[in-house]
């Protein structure tokens, strides 16, 4: 009796299951949308990186009918293009050589972060799941595990990934993230980094305030993590040795035509502080510029984060800061325009063109007003061929450098 009371339970259970199983067919389920480079075939030993090769994500329609699919990038930054292609250069060169991990070709896998959080988690789990698809806990890649991740950029992006990574014991070395905040162990037991962080920064600004007798500043810090601590640490350290704060402005992120950067221009304008100190990066700093220009705001001294203090976005005559990486120039001159969609797109964007994905160095009779490829990038004034400034690019080599100078090392975190 007791054996028929449940096989009509079990029976009624599974008719319920399969009803509501039935009516619930409505799933929609995102994918990634990431550009980069991926070599990773018959390779022993995969590095990781990510650059944030665009400044924002483009502005999505939120068709909630189709498939819903990750925002792509926009706003082409030559500067970290330059950061990438040096990272494939540096590969290159350990490859040649016999001295440093002999019998082991490296190969990599390389993502845009689109100096956006969201693109530099996409990344982190795909490196993790070797798929599209967000699936933690689950790798259904095929070939060799990663070893390391190079990246992600800004300290914001980096430290959205390392708390990802960190949870994977998966090792990460940043080349520009300086966010105090990344140096807890506890949160971040895995994060490493060439770079010295924000205290040692924010204490110098602070002398620097100090020694020229300075006690009238207005402060601007951008929306992250970045401005946030590196000015908390800043302002603490001048207001305990009497300095007065005229001002404390927030940028947002991202975005030329947001009310807040007016708001910030005016305040500034009026201040009567005349020295300003900025915390934030190039991309984030660089549209409160032209407002600064439009309401004539001059005779100010601007102290500098290392995030902005040489981007050509901002300054056009500064110090350089020489650091000599040998056959890098010529390196990034020699560029396939069809080679991938980040390249086409930034060959097509350098020579203020259309190019056609269908073409090839091969092909020689294209349509007017399509790239040829035989156009020459080092004719060009910008960024990218510009190896003067080698500061990020110098420290993303230096990450790199971290991994393959100790072999054994790296091939034991590769399984990890």
């Amino acid at each position: 009796m007791e054996m028929r009371g449940f096989l009509l339970g079990l029976c009624c259970f599974l008719c319920i299951y399969r009803h509501v199983s039935g009516v619930s067919t409505c799933k929609l389920k995102a994918t990634f949308n990431l550009n980069g480079y991926k070599n990773v075939e018959k390779k022993k030993v995969v590095i990781g990186g990510m650059f944030p090769v665009h400044k924002r994500i483009a502005s999505n329609k939120g068709n909630t009918s189709s498939l819903p699919v990750s925002s792509p990038c926009d706003g082409f930054n030559f500067r970290t293009f330059r950061w990438t292609q040096t990272m494939l250069f540096a590969i290159n060169e350990i490859n040649k050589r016999t001295d440093l991990l002999p019998n082991t070709d490296l190969g990599y896998v390389i993502y845009d972060s689109c100096f956006t959080i969201s693109k530099a988690v996409e990344g982190t789990l795909t490196y993790l799941t070797g798929q599209d698809e967000a699936v933690p806990n689950y790798r259904c890649g095929n070939g060799p595990p990663l070893a390391a991740l190079v990246g992600a950029g800004g300290s914001d992006l980096s430290i959205a990934t390392a708390r990802i990574l960190g949870l994977y014991h998966f090792p990460q070395v940043s080349y520009s993230s300086t966010c105090s905040a990344l140096n807890n162990k506890f949160q971040f037991p895995t994060f490493l980094r060439t770079i010295p962080n924000d205290v040692h920064q924010s204490a110098a600004m602070a002398q620097m305030v100090l020694h020229f007798g300075w006690t009238w500043v207005g402060i601007i810090a951008a929306d992250d993590d970045y401005g946030k601590y590196g000015i908390k640490d800043f302002k603490e350290k001048v207001e305990e040795a009497g300095v007065c704060i005229s001002f404390s402005e927030t940028l947002p992120k991202v975005s030329y035509f947001h009310p807040a950067v007016a708001t910030i221009s005016k305040t500034v304008a009026e201040s009567t502080a005349k020295i300003i100190v900025v915390f934030s990066s190039d991309v984030d700093f660089s549209p409160l510029i032209p407002e600064l220009l439009r309401n004539n705001v001059t005779n100010r001294t601007w102290i500098a984060s290392e995030a902005w203090v040489t981007s050509a976005l901002i300054n056009q005559f500064y110090t350089p800061i020489m650091a000599d990486i040998s056959g890098l120039r010529q390196y990034l001159l020699n560029l396939d325009p069809y080679a991938d969609k980040l390249t086409e797109e930034f060959w097509g964007t350098v020579m203020a063109k259309n190019t056609n994905s269908s073409s090839s160095r091969a092909k020689r009779g294209v349509p007017d007003g399509l790239c040829s490829g035989k156009e020459s990038v080092a004719q060009l004034n910008n960024t990218y061929s510009d190896v003067s400034q080698l500061r990020i690019t110098y420290r993303s080599v230096a990450s790199f450098h971290i991994f393959v100078t100790v072999p054994a090392a790296v091939i034991e975190l590769s399984f990890l």
